[in-house]
C-alpha cells in the first residue's frame, strides 16, 4: 500500500497542471521573463502617471505661459537667476517641461488606445468574418446581414456628399432586397439595370434636394452602388474582396497614409486617431483571418458543426477564444505604433492643435533650440516617447512568449 501512494500522488499532481487555466500559465511564463516584467513596469509608471496627472492635477494649458522664464535649463532649487523648480526645464514660452510631459502622456495614452480600438474592433471583425466564412457557407441569415451592412457601409459616400445621412438606410434596404429576390429575379437579365437604375434614385433624388449638381454626382454614385449591391456575395467572394482591399490598403506607406488622411479630416488629435485607427485596420484584419483559418478545420471545430450548432455559437464560443492570443499580443504592440505615429504627426503640426501638451508637437517646437543649446527642450519629450513605446514592446514580447501554448510550463 505504502509502495503505491507516491504514484498516487504524481497522477493527481499531474491531472492539476493538465487541467490547470492556460492563462495561469501564461501569467507565470510572464512573471518569469525579466524583459516582459520590466515592460509591465514601464507601462504600469506610463499609465498611472498618464490618468493621475489627468484627473487630479489640474492643468490650464492656455495660460501657462511665462515669458520671464524662457528656456531655463532644469534645476531643483529656486535660485534668483533660475527662479522656481523646473525640473525638466522650460520651453520657448517658459511653460515648464515636465508638466507638459506629463500631461502629454494623457493624450498619447488616448491615442493609442482610441487608434487600436478602432483598427481592432473593424480589422478583427472583418478578418473574423472573412476567415470564417470562407470555410463555412453562409446562410440566408447571414447573406442578409452582411448585404445589408455593406449597402450601410457603401450608402456613407452619397450620404456624405449630400448630407442626408438616412441615405445610409436606404442602401441599407437595398442590400437586403438584393438577398430577398435573388431567387424570385435570378434569371432576369435586367436584374443589374434594376439595381442600378435603384441606386440612382435613391442618390439621385436625396442630393437633388441640395443641388442639381450634387444630385448627378449622388446619382452616379447610387448607380455604382446598385451594381455592386445587385447580386449577394457568398463566403469566398466576401473573403477575397474584403482581403483585397486590405492588400490596397497596406501598399500604401503608413504614414503617408495617415498624413492623407489627416490632410481631408483637417489638423487634430482626435482626427489623428482616427487616422492611426484606419492604417492600422488592415494588419488585424488579415492576422484574424489567418488566426480563423488555422483554427476552423480543428476538431473540436468540426465535432461542433455536425451535432449541428450555429455558426454563431461556433464562431464566439470556439472560433474566437482560440485566437485571441496573437490578436492581443498585436494589440499590445500596436499601443507602441499608435504611440509613435501620434508623435510624428504632431510634429509635423498634424496632431494636436497648441497649446495642448503632446510629445511630437513638443519635439516640433522646440528641436530648432537646440543649436542654441537647449537640449532639455528635445531630450525630456523625447525620453517620454523612448520610454513609452519601449515599455509597450517588451510587454508585447513578453506576451507573445506567454501566450504561446508550445511554452506551457510543467
Amino acid at each position: 500500500m505504502s509502495t503505491q501512494m507516491p504514484e498516487v500522488e504524481v497522477l493527481t499532481d499531474f491531472a492539476v497542471r493538465e487541467h490547470r487555466s492556460l492563462w495561469l500559465d501564461a501569467w507565470r511564463r510572464l512573471k518569469a521573463s525579466r524583459t516582459a516584467m520590466l515592460g509591465l513596469v514601464v507601462v504600469a509608471v506610463f499609465l498611472l502617471s498618464a490618468v493621475g496627472a489627468h484627473f487630479f492635477w489640474n492643468y490650464n494649458a492656455k495660460t501657462d505661459l511665462d515669458y520671464s522664464s524662457k528656456l531655463l535649463p532644469p534645476n531643483l532649487v529656486s535660485t534668483a537667476e533660475k527662479p522656481g523648480v523646473h525640473i525638466f526645464g522650460t520651453d520657448k514660452l517658459g511653460r515648464d517641461i515636465f508638466t507638459r510631459v506629463v500631461h502629454g502622456g494623457w493624450n498619447s495614452l488616448r491615442v493609442g488606445l482610441v487608434a487600436v480600438s478602432i483598427s481592432l474592433i473593424i480589422g478583427c471583425l472583418l478578418g473574423l468574418f472573412a476567415g470564417f466564412f470562407e470555410s463555412f457557407d453562409m446562410n440566408l441569415k447571414e447573406k442578409l446581414v452582411l448585404m445589408c451592412g455593406l449597402g450601410l457601409v457603401l450608402g456613407l459616400f452619397p450620404a456624405w456628399i449630400a448630407r442626408q445621412w438616412y441615405q445610409t438606410l436606404l442602401f441599407g434596404g437595398l442590400g437586403a432586397a438584393s438577398v430577398i429576390l435573388e431567387k424570385k429575379f435570378a434569371h432576369v437579365k435586367l436584374r443589374p439595370v434594376m439595381f442600378a437604375a435603384a441606386g440612382a434614385l435613391l442618390g439621385g433624388l436625396s442630393g437633388l434636394l441640395l443641388a442639381p449638381l450634387v444630385g448627378l454626382v449622388c446619382a452616379v454614385v447610387g448607380l455604382l452602388i446598385g451594381l455592386l449591391l445587385n447580386k449577394p456575395v457568398n463566403g469566398k467572394a466576401f473573403s477575397s474582396i474584403t482581403m483585397r482591399v486590405m492588400d490596397i490598403l497596406l501598399s500604401f506607406p503608413s504614414y503617408l497614409l495617415a498624413i492623407a488622411i489627416v490632410a481631408f479630416l483637417g489638423p487634430g488629435l482626435e482626427k489623428g486617431m482616427i487616422a492611426i485607427g484606419v492604417v492600422g485596420i488592415p494588419v488585424y484584419a488579415r492576422l484574424a483571418r489567418s488566426a480563423v483559418l488555422s483554427v476552423s478545420q480543428k476538431e473540436y471545430v468540426l465535432a461542433s458543426q455536425s451535432v449541428g450548432e450555429g455558426h454563431g455559437r461556433i464562431l464566439f464560443k470556439h472560433v474566437l477564444p482560440n485566437i485571441l492570443s496573437p490578436i492581443i499580443v498585436q494589440a499590445t504592440m500596436g499601443l507602441a505604433s499608435a504611440i509613435l505615429s501620434a508623435a510624428a504627426l504632431g510634429f509635423l503640426g498634424l496632431g494636436a492643435i497648441p497649446p495642448e501638451p503632446e510629445w511630437g508637437a513638443m519635439l516640433g517646437d522646440s528641436y530648432k533650440f537646440l543649436s542654441s543649446g537647449a537640449w532639455w527642450a528635445v531630450l525630456f519629450p523625447g525620453l517620454a516617447i523612448v520610454f513609452s513605446v519601449l515599455g509597450f514592446n517588451l510587454l508585447g514580447d513578453g506576451l507573445r512568449d506567454a501566450l504561446d501554448p508550445k511554452m506551457r510550463i510543467n
